[in-house]
């Protein structure tokens, strides 16, 4: 399932394209999209697309100027893409597509293989914001890591999953935030030292910015939103690495199952 990198890049990648672009149609051929009616889009500009948690938000303009803004929160879940097919041919390239945004030049798609991806329509931008805080926000400051690690009874693989505590994180991630803060995903959370606390903290954001950068990180499935692969994969320090020696200490690494989920982790230098 894509993680805050993922959609990020593709959120990125899709407010540079489609912003100030007008909407001709909307066509949606899954039902599983309707659970909402569908409202008119036609003649509502892309004002903008933004990352929120783990879910791609976009914001269609007022048709008119008594009108009221809306917006779209697309979770991908497993298979889900949004791509950008700016002419009929690359528009022909893709198939499963679930639902389609006709624009003034160019597309928007929806193709998601497995059907799990979803819509959720808005008319108050407040009600899309996720409960939890995201990671490489002002509002996570060490101090208010400090405060949720000290009322964390679980561990810290699944402290770290909790998307009511911390969104957009997810088992890749998670993984390689501890095995850079040099903390076991066994170890509970209360009982991390202030200085491991902020440590943590910034192995969060250096780790998730780096993603970014290389555009996250695809084992099968993901691609952004110009049909290509994330690289970050190629710079991972423990995730899919089992039995291989660690970068940093030289030990095996180890895989373990939480919460039904493969956990990696280096029992040599995560404590």
């Amino acid at each position: 399932m894509p993680e805050l990198p993922e959609v990020e890049t593709v959120a990125r990648q899709l407010a540079f394209a489609l912003k100030g672009r007008t909407v001709r149609s909307l066509r949606i051929f899954d039902p599983l999209l309707r659970i909402q009616p569908s409202p008119r889009l036609k003649g509502r500009k892309v004002a903008n697309v933004r990352r929120s948690g783990k879910q791609v938000l976009f914001e269609f303009a007022p048709a008119s100027r008594s009108g009221n803004s809306l917006w779209l929160a697309v979770h991908l879940r497993m298979t889900g893409r949004l791509i950008w097919a700016p002419d009929a041919a690359a528009e022909a390239k893709e198939d499963r597509v679930r639902a389609r945004f006709g624009l003034d030049r160019g597309a928007l798609l929806f193709a998601d293989t497995r059907r799990f991806g979803t819509f959720r329509w808005f008319k108050d931008e407040r009600a899309t914001e996720p409960v939890g805080v995201d990671p490489l926000s002002a509002a996570m400051t060490v101090e208010r890591l400090g405060e949720m690690t000290g009322k964390a009874r679980q561990n810290m693989k699944a402290f770290l999953l909790r998307q009511d505590r911390i969104v957009g994180l997810g088992n890749i991630y998670a993984s390689e935030i501890l095995h850079d803060a040099r903390i076991s995903p066994r170890r509970r959370a209360t009982t991390l030292r202030p200085t491991e606390v902020a440590r943590l903290h910034g192995s969060m954001r250096k780790i998730l910015r780096r993603a970014i950068e290389n555009c996250g990180t695809t084992f099968s499935d993901f691609q952004d939103a110009h049909g290509m692969s994330g690289s970050y994969q190629q710079y991972l320090g423990v995730y899919g690495r089992e039995n291989e020696p660690c970068n940093r200490c030289g030990k095996k690494i180890r895989r373990i199952v939480q919460q039904q989920r493969s956990t990696y982790y280096c029992g040599g230098c995560q404590r």
